[in-house]
């Protein structure tokens, strides 16, 4: 009988020993960074198709137009994660945002703008505002020199469309519309190098999110595909 005890005493230490191990490596973790790049609206962020029936629209009546399709936000991002051995799962928050307009009262230029303007040959412009929030699912790798991770998620959007347009009579019209993109969606892909509780991160964002232009009824895509360098802090 005591020879019987035994290997099932040994099996149940052996087994709360690995329990212990188990709940000790697993930690939580929350990373804060601040990343510099661009995003190019023309590329479309596969599987998602770019819906621009809007440009289509406008270049019917105001001639074809002409535009720099790279936006540069800064992205400031907020993760927390729940790390078990080598892995984690956990939430990331992307504010993608242009803090200073064109010209700030200031005057003084605090961070990239999240702004386009499409100039038409016509004589036509339409300038656009933007701030993006993303929100979503990540997962978090801890190995070695590097920590990669990857996330999917959805969000909101909010911009501004200002349309100065040269009517075919020569007569000038003016208008300011409001729009909000209710359910964006993206997934991004990074790695960490980290030095201490610091260190620097590249990322690849891949952004959908069509805004209906109220003014035409039309589609402006605000998204596409995004790359960005920047810096984080751990703790």
């Amino acid at each position: 009988m005591v020879r019987q005890v035994i290997p099932w005493g040994l099996l149940l230490l052996l087994w709360s020993v690995m329990i212990s191990t188990a709940q000790a490596v697993e930690q939580t973790f929350y990373f804060a960074s601040l990343q510099y790049g661009s995003i190019d609206t023309k590329r479309n962020a596969p599987p998602f198709a770019v819906d621009n029936d809007y440009l289509i629209a406008m270049e019917e009546t105001y001639g074809s137009v002409s535009y720099d399709p790279k936006v540069e936000p800064t992205v400031i991002s907020f993760e927390y994660y729940r790390v078990d051995g080598y892995v984690g799962i956990g939430f990331s928050i992307d504010l993608l945002s242009g803090i200073a307009q064109n010209d700030p009262p200031s005057g003084v230029f605090l961070l990239p703008n999240y702004n386009q303007e499409y100039q038409f040959s016509g004589g036509s412009r339409v300038t656009t505002e933007t701030i993006g929030l993303l929100y979503g699912l990540s997962l978090y790798g801890r190995f070695g020199f590097f920590y990669p991770f990857i996330g999917v998620g959805t969000g909101n959007y909010l911009s501004k469309v200002e349309e100065n347009l040269v009517e075919s009579d020569g007569t000038n019209n003016y208008s300011v519309v409001f729009g909000e993109v209710l359910e964006p969606y993206y997934y991004k892909w990074g790695i960490r190098f980290p030095s201490g509780e610091y260190g620097v991160m590249l990322s690849q964002y891949y952004i959908r999110a069509p805004l209906t232009v109220e003014s035409r009824s039309k589609t402006l895509e605000l998204g596409g595909v995004g790359t960005f360098f920047g810096f984080y802090m751990g703790f």
